[in-house]
């Protein structure tokens, strides 16, 4: 009687969990599906803006970012790729500059600029992430809401934290929910077959198991759908894992991923949130531009880094730095090609400020760093994505199988009633 009734927590409280995350973990597995394929995505719905129609050759760093800047003296272009491919657009980042009168930002619609990169011609604009049912906005509306159901700091990642962890309990205790019971009598060798104790348990085992990895034929839909319920969770099992335990590096890395961590082992403080702020940042433009940046900072890279080729420049203004990011050839497109390093440099001197990356860092930044490609899918190049793709729609699936198991059994109780 104790073990049925410790059985029932269990099944209880699988399904109430399971019901209290239903609705968001459908919206957040769905989204994540397309966002897989975010990029490929973005360019087939806005080929005018993320496609240049011509492959010239790209202008100097610095030379671009001033034509930006005379075209429109609002802003200010905070972050530049330096990874562009023949043919596409690149997506800078801006940001507003301070009107020296009001001391305040001046008004800007957008924040992102897709250029032309051999002339600096703007082909359009957008705000990255806003609430918008239109091509150019539409994929990184998808991506806020996967990422935090577009509600604002800290909420959304609390709630999209809260749900990584509700899946992550929901999967485990579903995975010893489907174990075969304990035999009260000893296991009987399977016929015409003379096995050890430990081997004649297992195959025992595995034998009373496997029916749970299988659905029935020709049963009724409610014996259907409980047997799909539980295969597609046991046979998605490890790749949710994986996808719910980085959710909530992802959401709650500050709250509850790192703190764990760092009981393993030594986390690198990342220089862009430790380096002090300096007074009056408008005042004190950047004497160094993004070319003598990076050949400034391609010295400072550690040994195993040397090769690594130019990903993108960042201004912090408040700390008066450049963050200058490198990445290793095929980064985030290949197998296992996952490594980057982050120079941060005096943007007056150039002298060094700090270093974040993979070579530089300790076997638990490194972890870290793995968390994003596992959770995005490229740690395994376009099969991983299309892995994690497949693993969104089965999760979806299990949202309504596992929504339907319960009103099925609360049907049957009201007709008992």
């Amino acid at each position: 009687m104790v073990a049925i009734a410790r059985r029932g927590f269990w099944v209880a409280l699988h399904r109430y969990l399971g019901l209290a995350m239903l609705a968001l973990l459908l919206v957040i597995s769905l989204t994540g599906s397309l966002v897989a394929f975010e990029h490929e995505l973005d360019a087939w719905l806005n080929p005018a803006l993320l496609r240049t129609g011509h492959t010239r050759p790209a202008l100097p760093p610095d030379e671009l970012v001033a034509r930006v800047e005379q075209a429109d003296a609002r802003l200010r272009v905070s972050f530049l790729p330096l990874d562009g491919k023949p043919g596409d657009a690149l997506e800078l980042r801006v940001a507003p500059r301070i009107d020296p009168e009001s001391g305040k930002p001046l008004a800007l619609s957008f924040d992102r600029l897709l250029v032309d990169p051999s002339s600096g011609e703007v082909l359009g604009q957008r705000r990255w992430g806003a609430l918008r049912l239109d091509r150019p906005h539409l994929m990184s509306m998808l991506y806020l809401l996967h990422r935090k159901l577009q509600l604002p700091d800290p909420w959304g990642m609390w709630v999209t934290g809260g749900v990584a962890l509700a899946w992550l309990g929901a999967a485990l205790i579903g995975t010893f929910l489907t174990l075969p019971r304990r035999r009260k009598k000893k296991a009987e060798p399977l016929p015409g077959h003379r096995t050890s104790g430990a081997s004649a348990r297992l195959a025992d085992f595995w034998r009373r198991w496997k029916p749970a990895w299988q659905v029935k034929r020709g049963a009724a839909w409610q014996r259907t759908n409980f047997d799909l319920h539980r295969a597609v969770a046991l046979w998605s099992l490890p790749v949710a894992l994986v996808l719910a335990m980085s959710g909530v590096y992802f959401s709650l890395g500050k709250e509850v991923f790192r703190p764990a961590v760092s009981l393993f082992g030594t986390l690198t403080p990342n220089p862009a949130q430790t380096l002090p702020r300096i007074a009056a940042p408008a005042q004190r433009p950047p004497a160094l531009g993004v070319q003598e940046a990076l050949a400034r900072a391609r010295p400072l890279l550690p040994v195993a880094a040397q090769d690594f080729l130019p990903w993108y420049a960042m201004h912090l203004p408040q700390q008066g730095v450049y963050r200058i990011a490198f990445k290793e050839d095929g980064m985030r497109e290949r197998v296992l090609r996952l490594r980057y390093e982050q120079v941060f440099i005096d943007d007056q001197t150039g002298e060094s400020r700090g270093l974040n990356g993979y070579e530089s860092g300790t076997h638990a930044d490194r972890f870290l760093i793995w968390q994003y490609p596992l959770h995005s899918g490229k740690v395994l190049g376009l099969a991983g994505r299309v892995l994690v793709c497949a693993l969104g729609l089965l999760t979806a699936s299990l949202c309504v199988t596992g929504l339907l198991l319960w009103w099925s059994r609360r049907r049957a109780i009201l007709r008992v009633r």
